[in-house]
């Protein structure tokens, strides 16, 4: 048996603030989704699979275009004509809902309703097989929906199609679940969708987020697509392939004391770390000293970051990274203390940037795709202790001028 499992195509995804791009790129970005979602395609196709899993998040808003729908319309028409089935849920963005066909799909696609069901294959090579799964009838689907799911069928194989995150215990809106209750249905496969970073929640049986096919903003680093999986000896082995175009990618650069410097800087990290295929690259600047305030304000508005993509065109695209945003900060403060003993201070400071509190900090944000992994990188820790520590070391400033 060989099936794909993908999720979270999000096809008509809008790619909001990247005008200044040049028009061709932007054209590009905007048709990534698009471009990701049909290598899912081409691939089924080419590997003669049997069917073809789709956990969620097909289309990227509640509303789709005329043009997404049709698109999704011509793949599953493809898979028709190879005799691929496809079995599609609808998640959180394109809940059931939203969802107004006046055009019927193709004979091959299923599409799971609001309460869990379950669909039997019988394979070409006489296997059986039973997919169970459900679509979101509105955005938040608080419930636990596992228990809804059957046990293993009296099948060769059962495969459950979840789009939801693992519970926090309260307040969960995306279908809860714990890693506990899938084993307990002694499935052989979990497709999951819904968390945008690919992971494996469990090696076997495998219970995995395929991840998204293309990032879509700063906050989805790393490399995309969906798993290829193939039974071998009595279990399912999943075999990540790559769909994104286009990659985006963090970068961090020191040194400089003003704009201009920071303009050769960045012109000359392009050409000395050129990607293989076109990044959207977030440029974290720690300077020396802080910029001046005419220089501060160009940057916060923007206006000179709009400047630099114009006038550094050739440089970004010699080096098929584009930048995108440019932040700048400051070496991390030093906050005295001047009635507390330093070392207490900085003992305290210890305990409160914990893996733990930062966590508990971030709660039920962590339940969204793009945050969730923008908070497992490593980056982020330190982003976040540093602006502390400087809005301590401002905030201490200001009491110290209202005592002078």
């Amino acid at each position: 048996m060989k099936f794909i499992h993908a999720a979270d195509l999000h096809l008509d995804s809008p790619f909001l603030g990247l005008q200044h791009l040049p028009n061709a790129l932007l054209a590009q970005v905007r048709a990534s989704t698009f471009t990701a979602a049909t290598k899912v395609f081409d691939k089924a196709i080419a590997e003669h699979v049997d069917f073809v899993l789709l956990a969620g998040d097909l289309f990227d808003r509640a509303e789709q275009s005329v043009a997404a729908q049709a698109y999704l319309f011509e793949q599953f028409g493809r898979l028709n004509d190879a005799g691929i089935p496809a079995l599609i849920s609808f998640g959180n963005h394109d809940y059931l809902a939203d969802q107004h066909q006046t055009v019927a799909y193709p004979a091959n696609v299923t599409v799971f309703g609001p309460e869990v069901g379950t669909q039997m294959l019988t394979l070409a090579s006489g296997e059986t097989v039973a997919i169970s799964g459900f679509s979101y009838p509105q955005r938040w689907v608080p419930e636990d929906q596992v228990i809804q799911f059957p046990t293993h069928a009296a099948t060769d194989w059962h495969i459950g199609m979840l789009h939801g995150a693992v519970s926090t215990g309260s307040g969960d809106h995306y279908a809860p679940f714990t890693v506990a209750e899938l084993l307990a249905k002694h499935y052989d496969y979990w497709a999951l969708g819904h968390i945008h970073h690919r992971q494996a929640l469990n090696d076997q049986p495998p219970i995995l987020y395929a991840g998204n096919t293309q990032g879509r903003a700063i906050t989805e680093t790393g490399t995309k697509g969906a798993y290829l999986v193939t039974s071998r000896t009595g279990q399912l082995v999943p075999e990540f392939f790559e769909t994104s175009t286009i990659n985006w990618e963090m970068a961090n650069l020191s040194g400089g004391d003003s704009l201009q410097a920071l303009s050769q800087q960045l012109a000359d990290w392009l050409t000395a770390h050129p990607a293989d295929r076109t990044t959207l690259t977030a440029v974290t600047v720690q300077l020396t000293q802080p910029l001046t305030g005419e220089d501060a304000a160009q940057l916060q508005s923007g206006d000179w970051l709009a400047l630099w993509q114009r006038t550094q065109q050739r440089v970004m695209r010699a080096a098929q990274r584009y930048v995108v945003t440019v932040n700048v900060a400051t070496q991390m403060a030093s906050v005295a203390a001047p009635q507390l003993d330093q070392h207490y201070w900085e003992q305290g400071a210890a305990g409160v940037f914990t893996p733990e509190n930062l966590q508990q900090l971030f709660g039920k944000l962590n339940q969204d795709p793009a945050l969730a992994e923008w908070f497992t990188q490593p980056q982020t820790t330190k982003a976040v202790e540093a602006l502390a520590r400087q809005q301590l070391a401002e905030l201490m400033g200001e009491e110290g001028n209202h005592e002078a």
